[in-house]
Formats: C-alpha cells, structure tokens, sequence
C-alpha cells in the first residue's frame, strides 16, 4: 500500500457520520445503493441508477487491501476507483460502456487536474458561463442544426426542439472553450451529459423510459441553468475534494477478455456484477452515447452490446449457444424453457454464467496471494422461476479456480411480483 494511502487509513473516513446523518454503515440490512453517494462530493457528479454506496467501498477497502491495485471488472460510474484513488489506492476498471467510462475517468483523473489547476479551471469554467448567458448563445441555438440528431434517432421524439438544440449547443461550447485543456473540456462536457436525460421526454428508473403524462406536472425545463448549475456543483466539489490521490487505469472494455498487465497485481478486486434482469444497460444510456458522440445513430448500439457480457434481453444473440454448462444452471434454464413466453429469458441465464466463468477466472489470475475478490449480487426471478444467483455463482467460481469463503447478507429485497428477493456479498479467494 503507498504510504500516503497508511496515512490516510489512520485518519477518519472519507465521509464521517456527520455528513450523512443516519446512514448506516455496510453491515445494515437496509440495501446498498447510489442513493447516499449522491448527496457526496463528486459522486453525484452523473446520476446512475445501477452505482454503489461510496461508504461501504470505503469500507472494503480499508478491510481488504493490504497491497496492490484495487480493480473493478464492471466499472460503471467509477465509485470503487474515485474512493481508491481519495484513500492513495492505485485502481483499475473494465467497463463496456464507453460513456460510463468517460464518467469514470472524468471524476477520477480529470477532476485531480482540476484539483492542481484550479485557479485555470475557474476560469475557464467561468467563460464557459459568460458565454452561456452571451448573445452568441441565442444566436448559435438558433443556427444550430438538427440533421445529426434526426438521423441517430429517426422518428423518435425524445425532446422538445428547443432544448435539443440547446443541449448541442453547449456541448459544442464545452469543447472549444475546453479545448487547451483535455480534462477542463471533459468536466464541461461531463456537466452537459449529466442533464441530458433530465431535460428529455424520458426518465430512467431501471431502464430508459418515456415520461408518463403525470410526471410532468410542474416541470419546467431549463437547460442552460441545469447545465450552468450543475458545472457549480462541479467547481464546488473539486474545491473540497482532499488532494490525495491515485490514478485509475482504464483496463478493458471486456472484462471477459483477459488484460496481461494486471496478472498478479490485485489485493482486492470489488464490484458489483450487472444483476440478471434483463437490463440493457447500453440503451439505457444511449442519449448521453450520442451527446458526447460515441455512437452517431441508435443502430449502433447492437455493435457496443457484443463488447457486454449477457445480462439483458439484448445481449442475448440468436445461434450464439452458451460456450460454458453448469448443472445447477442448466436445470433452472430448463424450467424457463418449459414456462418462459420469452424464448431469450433461459438463454439469458445460461449465458450469464457462462460469461461469468471468464470474468472469474481472469479475475483469478489477477489476484495477488492473500488477495480477495468481493462482489455484490443478487438474486432474480423470471416467470415464478427463482435463479439463485448467489449460489450458482458460487459454483461457476469454483471452475474458475476460487473458493468462496464468506456470504454475508445486505439487504432485503423483492420482485415485481412481490416474492422475496435477497443483496448478498460473496468473499472469494483462489483455491491455491
């Protein structure tokens, strides 16, 4: 572990009692989720509905790594590696959506050299502003033009007119004003991206939706002041956010592919795997995919989907059988042949493990002795069909060269029909 990292470990918690009052800690029975992180500096950064609890990767890290790198297989948002690089930790993540790694690596590299700049990010945060509220703002929204917009999204009517063009406009803003510097254009960016779907006709909840008629009551949307208040939060947070810092690693977009250059390098490897629920959770971004301009036009999102393990419906892939049979899997798959109206939902479970089996052992030879691999799952149910996520993972980490040595309970939780669902915490170590 560096030594600015021990030193830290002997100070309080990144984020004590005082600045979530009555959150409990990791052990609680209450669930661990992004709610907490979002009242946090920096966390709040890009609201993402899948994101773990800052407090409880705090936790893990402090208990389990003891040396090495921490890695995140499915990085996300970045939580593991923003609350890695704060404690000193040297991190690196996979991450098959290239807008969730861009938010990753903007809230971890980026905002560092905010953090040392800072007096040259104010200002160029502050012509980013004084343009924004210019008469060049009105006249470039008025000029602006929609042809990219209606040809990725043709037929499809995600916005009102007007705050498209706004919203293009101030990406294009955030990219000349940014343009001296790579990481102050990426957080201009990055405040932009994260109002996208708030001043849209969607909403996101577990997946990309349109708006019922009685959510917009009262709503009015502004996207200029969302952008500009939102870049506020983002100089506030970078202000406070302590100095201590490590670098995250962009490793892979698949962690089902192995990355030589982290053989033998973790102490610790902590995610939270994509729960089996049929989730796509490329689409789910695919309006921020546009905005910041990783994909052109909605058709290619099939293409990003090939780089996904298979955890939602749309990775599931006609004539591509699972390359791995468990069979403890295969039986429940069976019972979803037999019941399931949706001939992907049983092939989406045995692809599931199956891809799994690559994560672990890669994952296996990542580790280094004593190291431990924790992951956050829970289980699922289709058509009245429970899969026991938990428990078969367990069985495909053992092909896979590890052991499990704790589960622990986190949390309560149940399906849309209201069966009782469980969030548990598996603690693998390799078998050797």
């Amino acid at each position: 572990m560096p030594a600015d990292a021990a030193n830290l470990f002997d100070n309080s918690s990144l984020f004590p009692d005082e600045t979530l009052p009555g959150k409990p800690r990791a052990n609680s029975n209450l669930g661990l989720t992004f709610r907490d992180s979002k009242r946090l500096p920096v966390h709040g950064w890009y609201p993402y509905v899948e994101g773990f609890s800052a407090r409880y990767i705090e936790d893990l890290v402090r208990a389990h790594n003891s040396d090495g790198i921490v890695y995140d297989p499915f990085g996300g948002s970045g939580t593991v590696n923003l609350i890695s690089s704060l404690m000193g930790v040297p991190s690196a993540f996979s991450e098959a959506n290239p807008f969730m790694r861009f938010v990753a690596e903007t809230k971890v590299n980026a905002r560092h050299i905010a953090r040392l700049r800072f007096a040259e990010f104010e200002r160029c945060a502050s012509a980013f502003r004084t343009w924004a509220y210019s008469p060049d703002f009105h006249r470039s929204v008025r000029e602006q033009s929609l042809s990219d917009y209606f040809t990725a999204f043709e037929g499809r009517d995600f916005f009102a007119e007007k705050d498209i063009r706004e919203l293009q406009v101030l990406r294009d803003a955030a990219r000349v004003i940014g343009s001296d510097n790579a990481a102050f254009r990426d957080l201009l960016l990055l405040a932009v991206a994260s109002v996208t779907v708030a001043c849209s006709h969607m909403t996101r909840r577990a997946d990309l939706r349109r708006r019922r008629v009685d959510e917009y009551k009262g709503r009015v949307v502004d996207v200029r002041g969302a952008v500009i208040e939102k870049l506020a939060s983002i100089e506030r947070d970078i202000r406070v956010t302590p100095a201590h810092y490590a670098p995250a690693l962009f490793a892979s977009a698949d962690c089902r592919q192995s990355v030589e250059q982290l053989r033998g390098e973790a102490g610790l490897i902590l995610t939270s795997p994509p729960y089996l629920n049929g989730t796509s959770y490329i689409r789910n971004t695919k309006l921020e995919l546009w905005l910041t301009g990783f994909i052109r036009s909605e058709r290619e999102l099939s293409q990003l989907n090939k780089t996904c393990m298979v955890c939602g419906i749309s990775n599931v892939v006609k004539g591509r059988p699972a390359e791995h049979r468990f069979g403890a899997v295969e039986a429940v798959a069976i019972e979803l042949d037999r019941v399931s109206p949706d001939l992907r939902i049983p092939e989406l479970v045995r692809g599931y493990f199956s891809d799994m089996l690559s994560m672990f052992r890669n994952c296996a030879s990542y580790l280094r002795p004593g190291g431990r691999l924790v992951l956050d799952i829970g289980d699922s149910q289709f058509y009245g069909i429970h899969v026991p996520t938990d428990i078969l993972l367990g069985e495909v980490a053992s092909a896979a060269g590890l052991r499990l040595i704790e589960e622990r309970l986190l949390a309560r939780r149940h399906s849309r029909d209201k069966t009782p669902l469980k969030q548990v915490e598996l603690t693998f170590a390799n078998a050797h």
